[in-house]
């Protein structure tokens, strides 16, 4: 059975076997290897077989993956020998003396890739559709950060003109006024309800939907975050 030897500190000597399935490397502890190191992700890439040979995927890591020192872009076949590092973390691809993959393991190798390809295509779809549901929240966050500024704004300007109407009453109101011609504080009335009220609420209302979108985009980028990391 083939294996990943890690060669850096502070995890020397950890060994990672390849078996026939999909292994996924990655810091959670549903990985097959998992490897506790900050600069590995959560599902930092995947190994199959593919026409009788390990093929290494990268899932979209944060800090990337490397065989002989090349980035991974795609599929990169390994060979005995080959070093590989997820993030910072080096290894060694070894292969049991006078073993590997070879012609007389296609057949096995073909099937394992159909089961390997379905795995990569599943990690992906949940991937894209965990990618559609952040866009969609952040999405949702700027209509609610738009439309509460909007409020808040017209709600506060609504407010300032009941006050500065009310201000500029005041030299007209003597103890002859009567009290049915006296303004209120808070402006004019629209409806039976002072515009400075009506306004203060408006702004209020906007000032709660503002904060809802701010929290709505901080959770999503904070989502984000964690998917690419």
């Amino acid at each position: 059975m083939a294996s990943l030897v890690v060669t850096t500190t502070p995890l020397t000597g950890t060994r990672i076997d390849l078996g026939a399935g999909p292994t996924t490397i990655g810091r959670q502890p549903d990985c097959t290897g998992v490897l506790d190191e900050p600069t590995v992700s959560r599902r930092h890439a995947v190994i199959v077989q593919e026409q009788g040979e390990l093929v290494l995927h990268d899932l979209g890591s944060s800090n990337g993956t490397t065989v002989n020192g090349s980035p991974v872009h795609g599929a990169v076949r390994l060979h005995s020998g080959d070093r590989v590092s997820f993030g910072s973390v080096g290894l060694r691809v070894e292969f049991p003396p006078g073993a590997g993959l070879s012609v007389g393991r296609q057949d096995a190798g073909q099937i394992n890739n159909v089961d390997g390809n379905q795995y990569i295509q599943h990690i992906r779809a949940e991937r894209e559709s965990f990618l559609a549901d952040i866009a969609t929240s952040k999405t949702k966050a700027r209509r609610l950060i738009t439309i509460g500024f909007l409020f808040v704004v017209t709600g506060f300007a609504l407010f300032g003109y009941g006050v500065v109407s009310f201000i500029q009453a005041v030299p007209g109101i003597n103890l002859g006024t009567p009290p049915s011609e006296v303004p209120t504080p808070f402006g004019p009335d629209v409806g039976g309800v002072p515009l400075g009220i009506i306004g203060f609420a408006l702004g209020a209302l906007g000032g709660f939907t503002l904060i809802a979108g701010i929290v709505l985009h901080v959770s999503a980028a904070a989502r984000l975050r964690r998917a690419r990391y």
